[in-house]
């Protein structure tokens, strides 16, 4: 048995920060892959690759493959479907059938759920402290979204309806999957996940794949399909998985209100598109809200790991 020390907090936060930098880009360069391949085509391409790279650099590294037994392989099912198929399907689905103002603001939904699933099941308690953070932070980004300007109609009802399964998908996944990260190697756990997401997604992409005729990859597709694999896909995916072994479920889900922000910052750098009085009031409000939350001593922590 083998007693391993956490990493330093700010580690652990500096990660889910880049986590969400990197989809903040990602969702800019996707837009680009997308006018080109159908969505879940796309996801099916992307998770295959990355697949593949993570498989070739587990073996390249020799890292070792946890015990072959059902205890490993049978849980990854849930957290595959959970984690890529059903969330990354309903959502691209979803926002087909839905306005982009519902899908901003229902994503919101994502910490939410996670936070009632990990206090339901007793995992993390909850202090005022806790719940001032997440009310504070999940205003921000419904101000920042325009949260007037959702509606919900008939003509939205089945992408908003999907896109509420995307929410309650991964924020089961976060939930769930927290323990299991922490006992098992994040490398072949992320890898195995997408080998069964490979083979989920590419089933429901069948359809776009007898159909589809090859573009012409220009130096601008390019460019964003691999940073959508290396960047959006495997520096997503891994960091959030080796986060989400060392902190709380309910903080790595908190951490996605500060996708808005950057987004912002991101259009700022590179348009000139100087943020709104509206935008740095509702950025203010999410960092004061992850503050809170993340400063909150009050729970119990888990200084040690052990790894048997």
């Amino acid at each position: 048995m083998n007693v391993t020390r956490m990493p330093p907090q700010a580690l652990v936060i500096a990660a889910l920060i880049l986590v969400q930098v990197l989809f903040g880009v990602n969702y800019v360069v996707s837009k680009e892959v997308v006018t080109h391949f159908p969505p879940l085509m796309w996801a099916s391409t992307r998770i295959i690759i990355s697949s593949l790279l993570l498989l070739g650099a587990a073996l390249l590294l020799k890292r070792p493959h946890p015990k072959w037994t059902r205890k490993f392989f049978v849980p990854l099912i849930g957290f595959a479907l959970l984690g890529t198929i059903i969330n990354q399907a309903s959502f691209l689905v979803g926002l087909k059938h839905t306005t982009a103002t519902n899908s901003a603001v229902l994503n919101t939904l994502i910490p939410v759920f996670t936070l009632l699933i990990v206090t339901v099941r007793g995992e993390e308690s909850t202090t005022p402290r806790k719940v001032a953070g997440f009310l504070s932070a999940l205003v921000g980004v419904l101000f920042m979204r325009r949260v007037e300007e959702f509606s919900l109609g008939n003509t939205t009802f089945v992408g908003d309806l999907l896109m509420i399964v995307n929410c309650l998908s991964f924020g089961f996944f976060l939930a769930l999957g927290k323990r299991f990260l922490e006992r098992n190697d994040r490398l072949w756990t992320t890898i195995w996940m997408f080998i069964y997401g490979s083979f989920g997604l590419t089933a429901l992409a069948i359809p776009d794949w007898s159909r589809f005729t090859f573009p012409a990859m220009t130096p601008l597709l390019a460019a964003c399909a691999v940073f959508a694999i290396v960047g959006g896909t495997l520096g997503t995916y891994g960091l959030q998985n080796w986060a989400l072994a060392y902190a709380r479920s309910s903080h790595v889900a908190l951490f996605i209100y500060i996708q808005p922000p950057i987004a912002s910052a991101l259009a700022w750098a590179w348009k000139g598109e100087a943020p709104t009085p509206r935008i740095v009031a509702a950025s203010l409000l999410i960092f004061a809200g992850i503050y809170l939350v993340v400063g909150d001593r009050s729970a119990s922590t888990a200084p040690v790991r052990i790894e048997s």
